[in-house]
């Protein structure tokens, strides 16, 4: 990957490559995960350590042996599921076929596979003449010729019976001088049979950038789809991104150059884009979301955020609110049916229903050591370009005028003003540039 990201943590469809392989294993079976990795480090400890069993491979010996190192926890189990961590769009389906297979077949061993035209990196399937399993070449051991070939996806269901008296059979004779796990089906008491996946797309494998794009892309597909058959629009697919666990509520449209990430939940006949980028929002019914950014907010029904808004964590926009352009809001609470129409800031507020915020006003949160809050009551109306310096309260339908600096509470019903006198200096420019008032007008 040439990174100092191991590869598991790289993510597509807004999930790491092991999340897509935890997911899949929980899917389809109802055991506890086990998961051995060569470096045991806080990452992994802190993210899994209560959803799966971890096992450290403290000397990395190839696939086989770290099959292997999860041995005492396999104790009772009649059959093990195997599969790799960097191919997300195994499916949950393709792995029961495994696992159904062993029982209905009766075999020791089922092997996942897929006939590629690109098979370089795959272990080849090879074929008796019968057309049985022979054997798996890996790529590193017999180079690929360059045409179509039936490949090994590295997902495994095995008879525990037997299995590791064919472990025990393995020995690191190969180009990588490894314990390869693609040798043991042909070894195991009871043979092995092959199972094609249904959809080519699983048989995608990441170990460079490339094909981590790749399986983004599928994943993308793979997504889409699922919520235009669900009834969402999505008028430009190749121009918009959702993650896989977005979930997007029916006669919604989504507008060309959107990116929805996370968990994103919104609601039905909303209209959202072109190029809006939502992370881990819920929106509510029939909201319209422009080409702004919304992270780790909330909105209710019928809110209306035009472009060129930027609304962050903890911040929640009350039942038909509207944000007209140029205006940030963050942790904060903007009232029903409140107008913040431009070119203003919002910043750890309170801001009642019926509240109109005048253009070019703001909330002073911060004295340089505290951020503090601000709270405005039900129909107030703040003329254009207030600053209200925190912590202060504005009354229930209080007004201030154009252009104050609102330093003290305003009682409910008042009209707050502050600021100077405005005073005409005549004749000033004339005077500081040395010229006559004539010479100034030509």
């Amino acid at each position: 990957m040439r990174s100092q990201v191991a590869k598991i943590w790289h993510t597509a469809g807004g999930l790491s490559l092991l999340e897509h392989a935890l997911r899949a294993a929980e899917a389809a079976t109802s055991s506890r995960p086990i998961v051995v990795v060569a470096d045991l480090d806080d990452h992994l400890l802190a993210n899994l350590a209560e959803r799966v069993d971890l096992v450290h491979q403290a000397d990395p010996r190839g696939t086989a042996a770290a099959l292997a190192e999860a041995r005492p926890g396999l104790v009772g189990e009649k059959v093990a599921l195997v599969l790799p961590g960097d191919m997300p769009l195994l499916s949950p389906g393709s792995l029961q076929s495994l696992v159904r297979t062993i029982g209905e077949r009766g075999v020791g061993a089922a092997v996942l596979t897929a006939t590629v035209s690109d098979a370089r990196g795959y272990g080849r399937i090879v074929r008796s003449v019968d057309g049985g399993l022979a054997g798996i070449v890996e790529d590193a051991d017999e180079p690929w010729d360059g045409t179509p070939a039936e490949v090994n996806l590295g997902a495994y269901a095995f008879a525990i019976d037997g299995l590791w008296d064919a472990l025990d059979q393995l020995t690191p004779d190969n180009a990588q001088g490894e314990l390869y796990l693609s040798w043991l089906p042909e070894r195991v008491r009871g043979g092995a049979v092959t199972v094609a996946v249904a959809d080519l797309d699983e048989a995608i494998q990441v170990n460079d950038r490339v094909q981590l794009a790749q399986a983004e892309a599928a994943l993308q597909g793979r997504t889409q789809r699922r919520l235009m058959l669900a009834g969402v629009t999505i008028t430009d697919p190749s121009a918009t991104w959702i993650d896989c666990d977005v979930e997007v509520g029916q006669d919604t449209v989504i507008a060309p150059g959107t990116v929805i990430r996370g968990r994103s939940r919104i609601g039905s006949a909303c209209l959202i884009g072109p190029f809006a980028e939502l992370e881990e929002v819920e929106v509510g019914n029939g909201c319209r979301i422009g080409r702004s950014h919304l992270s780790g907010c909330k909105l209710a029904d019928g809110v209306d955020v035009g472009p060129f808004n930027r609304v962050r964590p903890e911040s929640v926009l009350g039942r038909k609110s509207h944000l007209g352009t140029f205006t940030e809001v963050v942790r904060s609470r903007v009232g029903e049916g409140s107008q913040i129409p431009h070119l203003s800031y919002v910043g750890d507020a309170e801001v009642g229903s019926d509240v109109n915020y005048g253009a070019g006003s703001i909330t002073a949160n911060w004295d340089g050591q505290v951020k503090h809050r601000t709270v405005i009551g039900d129909g107030a109306r703040l003329g254009s370009g207030t600053i209200l310096v925190a912590p202060v309260e504005v009354g229930e339908s209080a007004y201030s005028g154009a252009g104050s600096v609102i330093t003290g509470d305003v009682p409910a019903g008042s009209l707050a003003v502050s600021r100077a006198r405005q005073r005409n200096v005549l004749g000033w420019v004339a005077r500081r540039r040395g010229k006559t008032g004539e010479e100034v007008q030509k």
